[in-house]
C-alpha cells in the first residue's frame, strides 16, 4: 500500500475521533504526516508499565486492550480502544513513564508518533502539549465516569453504557456495529459476573438491541442502549 493511501486512511479514521477532529487542520496534518503505521498479532505488547514513554499510539484497525497492575500484582483490563483511538499520553505528564500495559486485543494495525517527531511539532505549535493536556484530561474524564457508573448504576445499566461508549467507537456497516469483544471481558470491564453478563445480554437480545455471535456483539439499537444506561441509578 503506498504512502498516500495509507495517510488518507488515517485522515478518515482520525476524523472519527473527537478529540483529533477538534484539533486546527495544519496540526492534524502534521500529526498524520509523522505517523507510523504496523501490523502487529493478538497478544503483542504495545508497551508495559514503568516503560519509558516513547510517543503516542491509535488504533487505525483492530483494537487494543488497556491493564492497570494492582498492588498484588494482578493485571486487570480496564477498556478496549477501537479503531479512531488515541492513547499513551498520559506518560508524558506523570513522570515520563508508562502507567499502564497496551496489548493488541487483535490483529490491528497500529498509528505511532514517535516522541522525536512530537518535539518538531511542538516546535511549529508551542501550543501541542496543551491539546495534548485536553486528550490526557478528556481519558481522566472517561475513567473518573466509569468509576461513578460502577458505584451508582445498576448492572444493566452499567453494561448498557459501556456497550454503548463502545459502539460510538467502531464503525457502523448495514446499520449493525460489530464490537470484537467477549462476554468474559465484558465481565472483567465492568466487574460484573460472567453469568450477569450473559443474562443481561439475553435480554437486550429479546429487546432486539443486539445480537451475539461468536466472540462478537453486534449492535442494532446504540440509541437504545443508551436509553437502558440513563434510566438504571441505584
Amino acid at each position: 500500500m503506498d504512502k498516500f493511501s495509507t495517510r488518507d486512511r488515517l485522515t478518515g479514521v482520525l476524523e472519527r475521533n473527537n478529540w483529533f477532529s477538534r484539533r486546527p487542520a495544519d496540526l492534524r496534518r502534521r500529526l498524520i504526516a509523522h505517523a507510523q503505521v504496523s501490523t502487529v498479532e493478538a497478544g503483542h505488547w504495545l508497551y508495559d508499565k514503568g516503560d519509558e514513554a516513547r510517543g503516542l499510539y491509535g488504533v487505525l484497525t483492530g483494537s487494543v486492550t488497556t491493564y492497570v497492575t494492582l498492588d498484588n500484582g494482578e493485571e486487570v483490563p480496564v477498556n478496549i480502544s477501537g479503531p479512531s483511538s488515541i492513547f499513551g499520553y498520559a506518560a508524558q505528564v506523570l513522570g515520563g513513564h508508562r502507567v499502564t500495559t497496551a496489548v493488541a486485543h487483535e490483529r490491528s494495525e497500529i498509528i505511532f508518533v514517535p516522541q522525536h517527531a512530537l518535539a518538531a511539532i511542538a516546535r511549529e505549535f508551542p501550543a501541542l502539549w496543551l491539546h495534548f493536556a485536553e486528550l490526557a484530561t478528556e481519558q481522566l474524564m472517561w475513567m473518573a465516569r466509569a468509576l461513578a457508573e460502577h458505584a451508582r448504576l445498576t448492572p444493566k445499566a452499567r453494561l448498557a453504557s459501556r456497550l454503548h461508549a463502545y459502539a460510538g467507537v467502531w464503525e457502523k456497516k448495514d446499520g449493525i456495529i460489530t464490537l470484537p469483544i467477549r462476554q468474559d471481558e465484558l465481565a472483567d470491564l465492568t466487574g460484573l459476573s460472567r453469568k450477569t453478563i450473559n443474562l443481561i445480554l439475553r435480554d437486550f437480545e429479546k429487546e432486539e438491541l443486539l445480537t451475539l455471535g461468536y466472540r462478537a456483539i453486534h449492535i442494532r439499537n446504540a440509541g437504545g442502549l443508551l436509553k437502558r444506561a440513563m434510566g438504571g441509578s441505584g
